[in-house]
This record gives structure tokens, C-alpha cells and sequence, in this order.
């Protein structure tokens, strides 16, 4: 919406010599974040289960952040923007889920954007220059694109990416959690994104895989289907260091364990484990 373009068209050169992000700013931002969590406390134990799920999952994709980003050599001011971003990045999940009690973004609103609205709205990050903002801004915009868009500039790029390897590590360990709690009987809609668990896998979602792309949300019929799209992720990750924790974590070992044993499964997972192990080696 218009929201998007007022963020986008940050003059770099103005403060070029403005101050840098610091862990004060850090700390005052985890600060802002506990206390705006704090307002969707809730006794239905389904809102409870899912804020608080995704309380979780933002300190963990904190954490995935700053390991990944001290990986690729980052310091200083880049891993304070790595986790604010991090910080940030479902922020629009708790008021999504408390509205409209789905994380499905088709069935209510992008979260993405939706908090980047809330971010601004609430001038959380008017303390940072204007290009750390954007830089933020545009990170959090763009963690849950299909593709990442094109014509960022490199250090937007990096980080943009980096958050998206960040997350997507520990979706999978929510994913591959709640897979094995699902067998004994746990159910939670919210993370099923309110898909019917019905038999079989759809032909656009094995065709996409097999020719080593990303599945399509649009494409998606059935929680097998939802699976095969985690992980398809791997085609998506962007570093080294997120693809070795992957693999040793066995994440996609566990998905597959999830999955039905037939040609087409394994002929997804065949092709995604030739496509990591060229990466890992190259």
C-alpha cells in the first residue's frame, strides 16, 4: 500500500555521518518489544498458545541472526541491525493472530507490512538515522516475499537475506516440534495455517520442487502439501552457515518422517539434498 513507498526513498547521503546503531538502541528496542507484547495477554488458552509461540520464535530468530551474521564475519553496528531487525520482524503476528485468530496472511493481512505499519506508527525506530531505518524497515517488508525483490542496494541485500535465513531456521524447528506433538494428538489450526489434512500431494507443489523452485502459497491444497513447501526453503537459503545448521540440526530428515513414503516425496527430497550437498561443497 502506500505505506510501503514513504520508507523506500531514504536519502542515504543526509546522514552518511549520522551516529550508528549501538546496543543501548538494542536494549531500548527488546525493552519496547516486552512491554508491546505484553498487551495481548490472553486467558483463551488458543491466543495464549500462539503469542506466546511467537514470543519464542522472535528470541530464537534473534539468536539465528547474530550466530549466522558472526559467521559471515559481521560486526558492531551490523549485528545490533541484524537482531533489531530480527527483533522486529513478526511484530505484526500478535495483533494479526488477535484479530483474526489465523497466522494464514491470505485469509487477514500481510504481517509483514502490517508491521511495518506498527513499527511506524508507534515511531519505534525514530532514534536511528534515516538509512538504519530504512535499512530495518525494508528487511522486516521483504522476510516474507515468496522471491526476494530485486534492486536493493548490497548492505540492504545482506541483511534482507540474512533475516530470511534466520527465520526460516527456526520455522523449521516449530514446524518439525509441532509435527511430532501433531502425532500425539496436539492440534493447533493456527499452525497448520487452516489447511486440511487430507492424503496425497498436489502435482504444481512436486512439479516446483523437483525443478529445484519454491512452492507457491497459492499452491498449496493439504498440510502435506504445506510440509513439502518448508521444505522447499532450502532452495531459498542464502548462506553457508544457515545450510551446514540445517543439515546438522536434521531438520528435513524430520519433515520427510512426516511425510507419506512415496515416489514423489522422495523424489522432492532427493532433489533438495543434491541441491544442498553441491552448496555445502562448492
Amino acid at each position: 500500500g502506500g505505506q510501503r513507498g514513504e520508507y523506500m526513498h531514504g536519502n542515504d547521503v543526509s546522514d552518511a555521518a549520522a551516529r550508528r546503531i549501538t546496543s543501548e538502541d538494542l536494549k531500548h528496542f527488546k525493552n519496547w518489544f516486552d512491554a508491546y507484547v505484553e498487551n495481548f495477554v490472553s486467558d483463551d488458552p488458543e491466543v495464549k498458545m500462539n503469542i506466546d509461540l511467537k514470543y519464542q520464535h522472535t528470541l530464537r530468530v534473534c539468536n539465528a541472526a547474530v550466530e549466522i551474521a558472526t559467521d559471515l564475519g559481521l560486526a558492531g553496528p551490523d549485528l545490533c541491525l541484524a537482531e533489531t531487525a530480527a527483533l522486529f520482524h513478526d511484530v505484526g503476528r500478535f495483533e494479526q493472530f488477535w484479530r483474526y485468530r489465523t497466522f494464514s496472511d491470505k485469509r487477514s493481512v500481510n504481517h509483514a507490512s502490517f508491521g511495518v505499519g506498527i513499527l511506524r506508527g508507534n515511531d519505534v525506530l525514530l532514534r536511528l538515522s534515516e538509512s538504519e531505518r530504512i535499512l530495518i524497515l525494508k528487511s522486516i517488508a521483504f522476510h516474507n516475499q515468496a522471491v526476494l525483490s530485486e534492486g536493493l542496494d548490497d548492505r540492504c541485500l545482506l541483511h534482507a537475506r540474512l533475516l530470511r535465513d534466520a527465520d526460516k531456521l527456526d520455522i523449521w524447528r516449530v514446524a518439525t516440534d509441532y509435527y511430532r506433538q501433531r502425532a500425539s494428538g496436539t492440534i493447533n489450526a493456527g499452525l497448520e495455517l487452516n489447511l486440511p489434512d487430507t492424503p496425497g500431494i498436489s502435482p504444481e507443489v512436486h512439479k516446483s520442487l523437483i525443478n529445484g523452485q519454491t512452492v507457491l502459497f497459492e499452491n498449496l491444497r493439504n498440510l502435506n502439501d504445506f510440509k513439502l513447501l518448508q521444505v522447499g526453503w532450502a532452495y531459498d537459503i542464502n548462506f553457508v552457515p544457515t545450510l551446514q545448521r540445517l543439515k546438522d540440526r536434521g531438520y528435513l530428515d524430520d519433515l520427510q518422517s512426516f511425510l507419506p513414503d512415496c515416489a514423489e516425496v522422495r523424489e522432492v527430497f532427493a532433489a533438495v539434498m543434491h541441491n544442498i550437498a553441491i552448496r555445502l561443497n562448492s
